[in-house]
């Protein structure tokens, strides 16, 4: 988190995280386009569209008087060609959306993931708030909340959304849980005048 009173603004830095082609890209698409700020959305893609280091974008949100909290939105990339850009993004997180595939057959590739981004959290000097996506549950073999928790073996702080991030489907409540999450975690619940 970044204050700055010079400019009255608050920087809270929130990254969506998780394995390859789970929706972390099409979530923040649609979190941009339905606050409509899809002009501020940067993707940096591969030729074939992936995501190849990341997509970053603000949002802006009034305290009410004269100060302001950006939300800095960004995904990490799951493709493991580009595993190293991963640690890069994560540093300085405020939170994190872990976006997971409910398919049934990439429970590995979720655990993987996960276990990843708990590796990489270890490294930081706080406790940084987790909501996770379990995106896709429009498929016909998706896993529900009960059999994903026990497979990663989350613990119950860490709230789990069924989403759909194609429909917008729960994204928002992640992200607002995520984004007060990490205000609380950072002290800033009623912070200034």
């Amino acid at each position: 988190m970044i204050v700055d009173y010079g400019n009255r603004t608050v920087g809270l830095k929130l990254v969506f995280f998780g394995p390859a082609m789970s929706g972390k890209t099409t979530s923040i698409r649609w979190l941009f386009s339905s606050l409509n700020f899809a002009d501020r959305l940067t993707s940096i893609e591969n030729t074939v569209g992936r995501t190849m280091f990341c997509d970053f974008g603000t949002i802006p949100f009034s305290l009410g008087g004269s100060w302001t909290i950006n939300a800095h939105i960004w995904s990490a990339t799951g493709q493991d060609f580009y595993r190293s850009t991963r640690e890069v993004v994560l540093v300085g997180s405020d939170g994190i959306v872990f976006v997971a595939d409910s398919q049934r057959i990439l429970l590995d590739e979720n655990l993987a993931s996960w276990n990843e981004l708990i590796t990489l959290m270890d490294e930081e000097d706080s406790a940084i708030p987790i909501v996770v996506c379990l995106n896709k549950q429009d498929l016909p073999d998706s896993i529900d909340e009960t059999t994903f928790r026990s497979y990663l073996q989350l613990p119950d702080s860490v709230p789990v959304l069924e989403s759909i991030a194609t429909r917008g489907e729960k994204i928002m409540e992640a992200f607002q849980i995520l984004f007060h999450g990490a205000l609380r975690a950072n002290a800033l619940v009623r912070p200034f005048p």
